[in-house]
């Protein structure tokens, strides 16, 4: 499998999804195995791209630029070559399984992480080139297609994908994610579609759906993914030689770091409760010890109206969103990413530089794709909102726990500053309250989608879509500089538009079809 990264790595692909392009494999001088390989290579680099676009936005980084230059029309051109490059496997592999039976299993596995990709591009540019793209022969340009069409397609593909895993009697040998457990792939199907459906409720009536909270309660009645051992999620490791390292590894402890953490989210971690997340030690990792105040931004922007936290104390050092002021030599001093989930360091008040200390994981982190506590939060929202089977608050406190139990327990962590179960106790505790004493469903829904957002560090993109889809968090930090430029949506790749003449170049305020929220919103 590696051998078939290097190769793949070692490739020039700058066609996209428009024109000829020699790398494309076709179905006479494909080896499913292979295609199935490069698929799932595609994918972990192509979402790994996506929440990094989207970590900054959501403030778990600080954003220290405007929205525009942040989200600019070339954010997505490695993403965009990335996903046409899947399509066009994708594709391959399809008819090959047309006409073998041996490959049903390759199919479903392919259609799932196919669709997962396709409502994730869908999520972040709408409108796009589905129906005819990659099929350069007959279309050269392809049309755009509607991005309600792409999610009908999409479901469409996981009912097929269901009835293919079920029929198939064949394994594959390189399953990244299950390792050929027919029943974990099931599980993560049902769990897709329900995820799709609570992303859309706003615009069900788009897909066809007469009553989506019917729809969920029939997957709830099924499989779903409801326990840490059955978490969809790519699992890093600590090769350097091609670099298999998490991102957040290789950011902050191969080099020092170029990012600040977002203020808020150190505040939400640190400050919003009574006591400390139990998770701030095992998100976040401290480089030194040393009272920021006396140097700039810090010394410049504590007394500012504008400025909201400035620094939130006990050596989390970050940036508000929006702070501009940067490039003050403290890369060595900033808080970083910790063991989870980027495969770093436990905070254990060690106050070394990343770079130099030593890390438990040595990278191999994870990317938490869709968990029990995503798939719990998800199902409480839907069942506050659309009235579908559960008590929400058993489902909150659930997912909470689901979240505690994974990160908590992840790299093995034997150390004096470990979180224990009654710190977990306690601060689900504070929150349940705070949930019990809500005065409406409004102020419930912004206490689940709040945990759901601190749950779902190292995954921007579930955060990016529920802020859209609720406006939740509702304390969630505007921009300093008073931008208000939030992008709802993500601009086309720059080179698919000077290639393609169907493809022109949109504006970040522009809603996916999904997001019927009005403008001003969100910020």
């Amino acid at each position: 499998m590696v051998s078939a990264f290097m190769l793949f790595l070692g490739c020039e692909i700058s066609n996209f999804d428009l024109q000829e392009n020699p790398n494309f494999l076709t179905p006479e001088s494909a080896d499913p195995e292979y295609l199935l390989n490069e698929i799932q290579y595609q994918f972990q680099y192509f979402m790994g791209l996506m929440i990094l676009n989207t970590d900054d936005v959501m403030r778990y980084e600080a954003l220290t630029d405007n929205y525009r230059d942040v989200v600019s029309v070339d954010v997505l051109d490695a993403e965009w070559e990335s996903y046409f490059e899947a399509l066009n496997n994708s594709r391959t592999i399809e008819k090959l399984a047309a006409e073998d039976e041996s490959l049903l299993f390759h199919n479903a596995i392919n259609k799932l992480l196919m669709g997962y990709l396709s409502v994730t591009m869908v999520d972040y540019v709408g409108k796009m080139p589905y129906t005819e793209a990659v099929n350069p022969s007959e279309y050269p340009n392809p049309r755009l297609d509607d991005g309600d069409d792409i999610y009908r397609s999409v479901l469409a593909d996981i009912d097929q994908a269901l009835l293919d895993i079920e029929a198939s009697n064949f394994n594959f040998s390189t399953d990244l994610f299950y390792n050929s457990d027919k029943d974990k792939w099931k599980a993560f199907a049902n769990t897709l579609k329900l995820r799709i459906l609570v992303q859309t409720k706003l615009a069900s009536s788009q897909l066809g759906i007469a009553n989506v909270a019917a729809e969920i309660n029939k997957l709830m009645e099924g499989d779903l993914i409801d326990t840490p051992t059955e978490d969809f999620q790519y699992i890093y490791s600590t090769v350097i030689e091609p670099e298999s390292r998490h991102r957040y590894f290789q950011r902050a402890y191969v080099s020092d770091i170029g990012q600040y953490m977002g203020n808020y989210f150190m505040y939400m971690l640190k400050d919003s409760k009574s006591m400390a997340d139990p998770r701030l030690r095992y998100y976040l990792y401290r480089q030194a010890d040393e009272d920021p105040y006396s140097i700039p931004p810090y010394s410049t922007c504590q007394n500012e109206s504008n400025v909201d936290y400035c620094y939130v104390g006990d050596y989390y050092r970050g940036l508000d969103h929006g702070e501009s002021r940067t490039g003050y030599g403290d890369n060595s001093k900033r808080a970083v990413y910790g063991i989870y989930p980027g495969g770093g360091t436990f905070d254990e008040d060690q106050f070394l530089r990343a770079s130099t200390t030593s890390t438990h994981l040595e990278g191999a982190g994870i990317l938490p794709l869709l968990t029990s506590s995503f798939v719990k939060f998800l199902m409480a929202e839907a069942a506050l909102t659309l009235g579908t089977n559960g008590d929400p608050a058993v489902l909150l406190e659930e997912a909470i726990r689901d979240s505690m139990q994974k990160v908590l327990g992840f790299g093995n962590v034997s150390s004096d500053f470990e979180a224990t179960e009654t710190d977990v106790d306690t601060y689900v505790s504070e929150v349940m309250t705070n949930y019990g004493n809500a005065a409406s469903d409004a102020e419930k829904l912004d206490i689940i989608i709040t945990e759901y957002y601190l749950a779902a560090y190292g995954n921007s993109v579930e955060a990016y879509n529920a802020y859209r889809r609720t406006g939740y968090p509702s304390n969630m930090q505007e921009p300093i500089n008073g931008d208000t430029s939030f992008p709802r949506s993500f601009p086309y790749s720059s080179n698919a538009v000077e290639i393609n003449r169907f493809i022109k170049q949109k504006q970040n305020s522009e809603r996916v079809f999904w997001d019927t929220n009005p403008e001003g919103f969100i910020k």
